[in-house]
């Protein structure tokens, strides 16, 4: 948690120096085309989150987990759009993701009675929560319409403390018995705000009533969003298997923004 911190001070002074060289620069290079549009911004698209890293501490047996599929969505200002440099931020609303997993477990750890291997997905997201994003923009004209960005920055999200248990039994009616064979217990960090660092890259398209946007953006999360054990047990043949499940939150992402002409006067 400490060096968490340090790390979340270090990038907060970096971001509050550049800003404020950006404040006072003089003679920025403007594009006239992008006065037209509001600072403000509706964004939506769907995310990419890492699989989950396994650490065994005992036993041979594993699963599969696999990437998992999101979506965020929210609001974004930019001070200032027409500029070169620019300062963005906003809110985001995303549900995150908790477990997405398969295992299977040979005939022979189950029933003599049991219908061949057992095959088993398992998938469960979190509550919402809600991030705001702090990010440095750099734009450059490619074309008559087009842009090109990129940018840089910070995002702070709130994630409520919880946790979230999966279990998988099996039994048998001949020899009246029930087994639990697979589990998962987790849970996310006690503090509820989290940090992480983006990195991304878009495109933008001037059109008669608005400006379309769409960005690839990288996010990286100064801590797990959940962390907890596994356990693979109670089988005929096969010893007990136990370990740890981290899940990073970080995430591969394509975001859409619609941006709208201002009105006259404005």
């Amino acid at each position: 948690m400490v060096r968490v911190s340090v790390k979340i001070a270090v990038l907060s002074i970096m971001f509050s120096i550049a800003l404020l060289k950006m404040s006072f620069s003089q003679g920025q290079k403007e594009y006239s085309e992008l006065y037209r549009y509001s600072k403000w911004s509706f964004t939506a698209g769907p995310v990419v989150y890492d699989k989950a890293k396994l650490t065994p501490q005992y036993g041979e047996l594993t699963f599969e987990n696999k990437p998992m599929m999101g979506f965020n969505a929210g609001v974004l200002y930019d001070f200032y759009p027409e500029r070169k440099w620019s300062f963005q931020t906003g809110l985001l609303v995303a549900k995150e993701p908790i477990y997405s997993i398969v295992f299977k477990i040979d005939n022979k750890d189950l029933y003599p009675e049991y219908p061949g291997d057992l095959n088993n997905e398992a998938k469960m997201y979190s509550l919402n929560t809600f991030s705001i994003p702090l990010h440095i923009r750099l734009s450059l004209q490619t074309g008559k319409k087009s842009f090109a960005s990129f940018l840089i920055g910070l995002k702070a999200m709130y994630f409520p403390y919880g946790g979230a248990e999966y279990t998988y039994a099996v039994s048998s009616e001949v020899l009246s018995d029930y087994r639990e064979i697979f589990g998962l217990k987790l849970e996310s960090p006690e503090n509820s705000i989290q940090g992480s660092f983006t990195i991304g890259t878009g495109f933008s398209y001037t059109m008669e009533k608005v400006l379309l946007k769409a960005n690839f953006i990288y996010v990286m999360n100064f801590q797990n969003t959940i962390s907890g054990e596994y356990q693979m047990a109670n089988f005929f043949t096969s010893p007990d298997t136990r370990g740890y499940y981290n899940l990073s939150g970080n995430y591969l992402g394509l975001q859409f923004s619609v941006s709208l002409k201002k009105g006259k006067g404005k």
